[in-house]
């Protein structure tokens, strides 16, 4: 004797995929839309070394501090306490109220700079100012995050002799030569104070000759932000981020019946304490 048939009704079937679809859409709104809005901080840019959100560094500035963060992990990161990370960002502001928005440990724990909490987040403000009826981007303020283990290397006196002497010394003229001269500075101080590494060298008179040949260096679309999908590839997205996205492809792939990049440079994963520094405008 035949078993009878099982079956569901058509109807049934399609009010039920409805229901999910409805469900799984409302719910990939509602993470995608949460981790915005706790996304108060943009994203790095490709190459994460250098961040010039204010575009006011020339592009060879920002090679070569993308090539020095670049060594400077690859030489450290089998060390003990390895993994060092030095990372500049630079942000254009109405004011200094804008500036006490940005809290530099949030903004360094969300790009987890440095393996073993081995980093250093440079942060230089810029105000609009006009002199003579021509606008300027005036350097106002400079931030110096540094991760917990860092701070056993580099204390806040340190640094704070490491900025006067280079970024806010009277030596340059122009702020290229003084952002460079910074970075070259801190690199030598990781080397020398964490790793004991007295070999490392920079001659800025080389940089600056490299600067007047090639203003725009050979940056190649690394210093713009990463796009959405590379974001949600890095360690750098939110987990509400991702679960959103893998619904929406999911939704996406379930409707329709079908059924990358990969980053270079990132974060090591590093937090702080909200240890550093800042220098104001004399």
């Amino acid at each position: 004797m035949m078993g009878r048939m099982r079956f569901r009704p058509l109807t049934s079937m399609r009010t039920k995929l409805k229901t999910v679809s409805l469900f799984l859409v409302v719910l990939c709104l509602t993470l995608l839309f949460s981790g915005c809005q706790k996304d108060d901080y943009p994203r790095p840019t490709r190459a994460f070394y250098c961040n010039d959100f204010a575009n006011i560094l020339y592009g060879a500035t920002k090679e070569q501090i993308i090539l020095e963060g670049e060594d400077l992990y690859e030489q450290t990161k089998d060390l003990d306490d390895g993994g060092a990370q030095l990372v500049i960002a630079t942000f254009e502001v109405a004011g200094p109220e804008e500036i006490a928005e940005v809290d530099k440990t949030e903004l360094y724990r969300s790009w987890e700079i440095g393996d073993n909490d081995m980093g250093l987040l440079v942060i230089l403000f810029f105000v609009p100012e006009t002199i003579d009826e021509i606008d300027y981007l005036v350097l106002e303020e400079t931030q110096v995050e540094v991760g917990y283990r860092m701070e056993q290397y580099l204390t806040p006196s340190h640094l704070g002799l490491i900025i006067d002497e280079t970024l806010y010394s009277e030596a340059w003229d122009d702020l290229d030569s003084a952002v460079m001269h910074m970075t070259y500075a801190l690199v030598e101080a990781i080397y020398e104070e964490a790793y004991g590494d007295t070999s490392y060298v920079y001659d800025m008179e080389l940089f600056q000759a490299y600067v007047e040949i090639n203003p725009d260096g050979d940056l190649e679309g690394e210093d713009i932000p990463m796009g959405f999908l590379v974001y949600l590839l890095s360690p750098f997205s939110t987990a509400s981020d991702r679960l959103g996205a893998i619904i929406g492809i999911v939704f996406f792939v379930f409707l329709s019946g079908t059924g990358t990049m990969i980053l270079r440079n990132k974060g090591g994963g590093g937090s702080s304490g909200g240890a550093g520094i800042f220098r104001r405008r004399r």
